[in-house]
């Protein structure tokens, strides 16, 4: 069986399309023709936007390894070719820990988040929520047994007994 790839019109899927088609190819064309002739700034952008989705499905997904709020902003600006000392100083922050915030021995503080939403355009949260799962998910590794002792029902049945 050939993959399907799906049409869209107005952001809809309409039909499917076979992906060893003629009409396929063309599509594919054309796409790749715009691509080409995209500005380094919209490629920029694009880059951007997709390392934003890729910080949402951090948030969303159960994967157990930890990926540090700093790890996504050194995608970020590599991506968009900043280095870091010129990152650091931009937003008042001294090299070194701006270097420890991208390893992950520094936490991403809500003025920073503040600072990371408007320069990148992504709401703060998404800084704050990378760090609280990443927070949970070291106190669960370390004392996870801990947890376990808690329930909704053993506190029902205390009150009642």
């Amino acid at each position: 069986m050939k993959p399907q790839n799906h049409s869209r019109v107005n952001g809809m899927l309409t039909e499917t399309m076979d992906v060893g088609k003629r009409g396929f190819y063309a599509f594919q064309s054309i796409l790749l023709d715009k691509a080409k002739h995209r500005s380094q700034l919209q490629k920029k952008m694009i880059a951007l936007l997709g390392i934003q989705y890729e910080m949402e499905d951090y948030i969303n997904s159960d994967q157990t390894d930890i990926k540090a709020a700093g790890g996504f902003l050194k995608s970020i600006l590599n991506a968009l070719r900043i280095p870091q000392n010129r990152f650091a100083n931009y937003v008042g922050l001294k090299p070194s820990n701006l270097s420890k915030l991208i390893k992950g021995e520094r936490s991403i503080n809500y003025d920073l988040a503040l600072i990371f939403g408007k320069i990148f355009n992504h709401d703060p949260m998404l800084w704050i929520e990378i760090q609280a799962k990443n927070e949970i998910k070291k106190l669960v590794r370390a004392q996870g047994s801990k947890y376990h002792d808690y329930s909704l029902t053993d506190l029902i049945s205390e009150s009642i007994g």
